[in-house]
């Protein structure tokens, strides 16, 4: 099956080491971001680390305007894995079978952007990655299958990031195969439980000592450390980011 793997970051470079063991799986084009495009990403992957692949790779800077280029490849499959543009329908329809995404979430819940630093600012125990059919909604495509893992008390962004690498790379183990083999899962997503994340704000990243709780800032503190940015406090006209906190009892 001829697959194009459209991915910007770590997740998809991972993912995709995993997707090139699988047999029948042709990876005939990685769709890449271009270094020059203005879109901040905390965890890009260099081109020549995409090229290592042994595939043409394309840099773009909007999906959206690569139909022709789309056509010329011909792809059966689209995986979309850490994009973060969102795919207009004149794209979903041009490969054979079906464009296919992640979301680093237990879908329908925690729809939309920024799932890790969400998912620790809103105190989530459980989480997991989903792997499901892309379509013109926003992470509400049918799911192919989902991979749980805990969200610790002392977990920060990177802790959660790794888990969710290692839940993908068992996502296309066990549902890229049938994918092939067009004998895959797709379960209706129950719209009753979705809920849909908020974009952080560039001032989230502010701790105020002042306002807010213990509670809150160990929760900011481990939601934006790395890859991400970091909290911070300012101190004489300073930024002062921490990157690691502990709640004590």
């Amino acid at each position: 099956m001829r697959i194009v793997w459209l991915s910007a970051n770590r997740l998809g470079y991972e993912t995709l080491k995993e997707a090139v063991k699988i047999k029948d799986a042709d990876i005939v084009g990685i769709i890449t971001l271009s270094s020059d495009f203005n879109t901040k990403m905390y965890d890009g992957i260099p081109t020549k680390e995409w090229s290592r692949f042994g595939t043409k790779v394309y840099e773009i800077s909007k999906i959206n305007q690569e139909r022709k280029l789309l056509a010329e490849i011909a792809p059966d499959i689209i995986i979309m894995c850490g994009w973060r543009q969102i795919i207009d329908k004149s794209i979903l329809r041009i490969p054979k079978k079906s464009v296919i995404g992640f979301h680093p979430t237990l879908l329908p819940k925690g729809r939309g952007p920024a799932p890790i630093i969400n998912s620790i600012l809103n105190g989530f125990v459980t989480s997991g990655v989903t792997m499901f059919y892309v379509d013109e909604g926003l992470d509400n495509g049918d799911i192919i299958g989902q991979v749980r893992f805990k969200i610790e008390k002392n977990d920060h962004a990177s802790d959660v990031y790794n888990k969710v690498i290692t839940s993908g790379k068992e996502l296309i183990r066990d549902y890229l195969p049938k994918i092939i083999k067009e004998c895959a899962p797709r379960i209706k997503q129950d719209e009753s439980k979705a809920t849909v994340f908020k974009k952080p704000l560039l001032s989230s990243n502010e701790i105020n000592p002042e306002t807010d709780s213990i509670e809150e800032i160990s929760k900011k503190i481990k939601a934006l450390s790395r890859p991400y940015e970091g909290a911070y406090i300012r101190k004489n006209g300073k930024r002062l980011i921490i990157w690691e906190a502990e709640l004590i009892e």
